[in-house]
């Protein structure tokens, strides 16, 4: 991908948000601020689940038609996503403000240099990143793979699936690059971390959110998150990392919809 046109990244269209420098007390702060805005969108998502259970009734035993509770169980966890997801987008939008009184400086979504064909090899190098690491995997440990994909293709195959798949390729990928490659990235990059280390560090908080995954898929987040994060710093946009992370999303959503749920229980 060393192809990729690049921006200006020392301008206001970078990702470290022009020629301000940041100290260690702004990167430390940033890590603090950005860990309590995942706080508090895990708390209302987590109360907005429960909510859920009370108007779905779940304590009640009762017999469910075929699919019914499937989907119902779906569209519970699509309603978790979706207000931690607007939740996190709403107070990372708030924190910006904190690190510079023009937002574009941090959120910068303009079209990158190079336009459509720079997003075009963003998006294809990302897929072939994960696919060669979902392959190694799969040829390693193919059981680990299946566990961290089966629970996921239960869930799309139900008569809810459409919900997980707005919450995946649309609501993740604004929410969760505006606060790990946005405000997080750009502050730190500015930072004495610099570039390399922003990387890393949004990258290993990013795949913390995602603690459910084998050794194996935490492994891939965090490989994804440092790619996403290359991408933030060589294009200057938030734009690409988040139409990456969209497709991205979407396509594994879609491949578990082709793909028969016992498939997942081999190996």
């Amino acid at each position: 991908m060393a192809s990729i046109e690049t921006g200006d990244v020392s301008a206001a269209h970078g990702a470290g948000g022009g020629t301000v420098r940041r100290s260690w007390l702004e990167a430390c702060g940033v890590l603090v601020v950005g860990l309590a805005i995942l706080a508090a969108a895990t708390t209302t998502a987590t109360f907005a689940a429960v909510q859920f259970d009370v108007w779905a009734d779940f304590e009640t035993p009762r017999a469910y038609r075929a699919g019914a509770l499937q989907a119902l169980t779906t569209a519970r966890l699509g309603a978790f996503f979706a207000v931690f997801q607007t939740t996190a987008l709403l107070l990372t939008w708030a924190a910006v403000r904190l690190y510079s009184r023009d937002r574009r400086a941090l959120l910068s979504f303009a079209m990158p240099h190079g336009g459509a064909a720079t997003v075009l090899k963003s998006i294809a190098g990302l897929l072939l990143l994960a696919s060669a690491y979902a392959s190694a995997v799969f040829a390693i440990d193919q059981g680990a793979l299946l566990g961290d994909v089966q629970p996921f293709a239960e869930l799309v195959q139900s008569g809810s699936w459409w919900i997980l798949l707005i919450t995946a390729a649309i609501g993740a990928p604004i929410a969760e690059e505006t606060l790990f490659r946005g405000l997080m990235y750009g502050v730190l990059r500015n930072s004495p971390a610099g570039a390399i280390g922003a990387g890393l560090v949004t990258a290993l908080v990013w795949a913390s959110v995602h603690a459910q995954y084998s050794a194996y898929g935490l492994g891939a987040i965090f490989l994804i998150g440092l790619y996403l994060a290359w991408v933030r710093e060589k294009t200057g946009s938030l734009l690409v990392p988040m139409l990456c992370h969209g497709i991205y999303n979407a396509s594994i959503v879609c491949a578990l919809l082709l793909v028969p749920v016992s498939a997942f229980h081999a190996g």
